[in-house]
């Protein structure tokens, strides 16, 4: 059951490849909450001093970290990347490691490409990947769905992002709370 319980001070946020040209092509109705939910998870990762990773997948040609989400990302260094899976570049796999955090929180695109093949690897790796199901796109649902059920099949955790962020806030009435309840309305 302990892989189900998440706390702050074993979590990281590995934000992937939120970026122009990849995020214009995403599944249009479900772009907003996905901008909403990363924000509200960054947030949340902020707020509690969590480790926070980003990935941009060669951004010469992706473009760089959309422009809703880099201000909030603003200090994080953006970590190019090559390979599809972060745990296969070098540089995210020692930002990862250096984190020395058990839970990984995932969201990003495409989640049945650059997600779930970081997913795969960090379970093979040891590690307890906790998918934010609300908080990954594809270009098409029917991809973004499997992804999610293969994730889960392997072992990922697939929890949206409140059930993420109450869970680190753990309970209401602490200045954690009274800082992030507002994102939740």
């Amino acid at each position: 059951m302990n892989k189900f319980f998440i706390r702050p001070e074993d979590t990281a946020l590995l934000v992937i490849d939120i970026q122009e040209r990849l995020y214009a092509v995403m599944e249009k109705e479900l772009k907003p909450a996905l901008v909403k939910n990363n924000a509200i998870l960054t947030r949340t990762a902020q707020t509690f001093d969590m480790p926070v990773v980003v990935s941009e997948q060669y951004p010469k040609g992706l473009g760089p970290t959309i422009t809703e989400m880099a201000e909030l990302l603003s200090g994080i260094p953006k970590i190019e990347k090559l390979c599809f899976s972060c745990f296969k570049d070098e540089p995210l796999k020692k930002a990862i490691v250096d984190a020395e955090r058990k839970n990984i929180v995932i969201t990003g695109i495409e989640t049945h490409v650059c997600v779930l093949q970081t997913v795969l690897d960090l379970l093979d790796a040891g590690y307890n990947p906790v998918v934010a199901s609300d908080a990954v796109l594809s270009r098409n649902a029917s991809d973004r769905l499997a992804a999610i059920q293969a994730m889960r099949d392997a072992g990922a955790v697939i929890y949206p992002t409140e059930t993420i962020s109450f869970m680190l806030l753990e309970k209401a009435g602490t200045p954690e709370f009274r800082q992030l309840s507002p994102l939740f309305k």
